[in-house]
């Protein structure tokens, strides 16, 4: 059984063309579940009229009483969802049609596979391509399944629209209450992959079946303007604090890559020391770790925080992000 989850809110300009993506699949979901979360505009009178119109009896709208909050949300629908796999959709997004018939085809020939992710091109407003050089994950492979390593995951844990995972890390999740740590996780995903990576393996499909869409209004975007734009030197320590957290709470449900999830752990201890105490030592630690860093300029960024150019580090995240 294979499941459809999305997160709407005020997605009725778009959200058309991922519902037709969706309904029109080569190998059609058994079910798929949305929970709205208080949307203003007209999102939950479409949705519900294109139910009817097309008579999808197992297709479900579900309006929240109250806003929960992007992760609330998507763990609702998640909790909501019956089927052996399930995919994250996102409201303003567009699925190539052969995406499900595709990687579940990779499921059932990788019986360890816990996460498979779908490669993306990206789109405007007008559902133009834009042409961006990036390499999700950083693997240029354009074809076929990728493993991705735990190290891969710990560093990045991939972006929820392009996700799909077994019934049994949903079943852990909750066992585990994890779903109750938004203050640690923030962000769904990251949970999603790392409770994946614990149980088994996780892969990348190279081949493209997301047009994802970037505008304004998207969540995405706004993740990434308010995650960069306003990272202080405060709010840097916190995440780092977030990151020794998230590695906790798996290492205490997994007896499985143990050692990786206390070297990522490690590696944030130190990045927090280096910046918080000013312990030179750790940038000796923190080279010989050097490729634990998400980004290539990780270090360069953790010694200016240290020694307090927070200023000239906001002022070129602004530069870089703000038009």
């Amino acid at each position: 059984m294979v499941s459809v989850v999305m997160a709407t809110y005020n997605g009725e300009k778009y959200i058309e063309q991922q519902l037709e993506s969706i309904r029109c699949q080569t190998q059609i979901p058994d079910e798929v579940i949305m929970c709205d979360d208080g949307s203003t505009d007209k999102t939950v009178e479409y949705i519900e009229k294109y139910i009817e119109k097309h008579k999808l009896l197992n297709w479900k709208i579900i309006k929240n009483e109250k806003n929960l909050g992007h992760f609330d949300n998507f763990f609702k629908a998640i909790l909501l969802a019956q089927g052996d796999t399930i995919y994250l959709s996102d409201q303003d997004d567009i699925w190539d049609l052969n995406k499900i018939k595709v990687i579940e085809k990779y499921y059932m020939q990788n019986p360890s596979a816990m996460m498979i992710q779908s490669n993306m091109r990206f789109i405007d407003e007008n559902s133009d391509k834009i042409e961006i050089s990036y390499n999700y994950h950083g693997k240029k492979k354009t074809s076929g399944l990728i493993l991705l390593q735990c190290e891969d995951m710990c560093k990045f844990a991939g972006s929820g629209y392009t996700m799909s995972f077994r019934k049994l890390v949903k079943e852990k999740i909750f066992e585990n209450k994890l779903n109750k740590c938004k203050s640690v996780y923030i962000y769904h995903d990251i949970l999603l992959g790392l409770m994946s990576t614990a149980l088994g393996e996780c892969y990348m499909c190279a081949d493209i079946y997301d047009s994802h869409r970037l505008h304004d209004a998207n969540a995405t975007q706004t993740k990434k303007k308010s995650y960069v734009v306003d990272r202080t030197k405060e709010k840097q320590l916190t995440i780092l604090n977030q990151r020794i957290q998230e590695f906790n709470l798996i290492i205490k449900i997994t007896e499985k890559k143990i050692e990786c999830f206390e070297k990522y752990k490690s590696f944030a201890q130190d990045r927090k020391d280096l910046i918080e105490k000013r312990k030179v030592q750790k940038i000796f630690r923190l080279l010989k770790n050097i490729k634990c860093y998400s980004s290539k300029f990780g270090l360069v960024t953790d010694v200016l925080y240290a020694f307090n150019f927070e200023k000239f580090l906001l002022f070129v995240y602004k530069k870089l992000w703000i038009p």
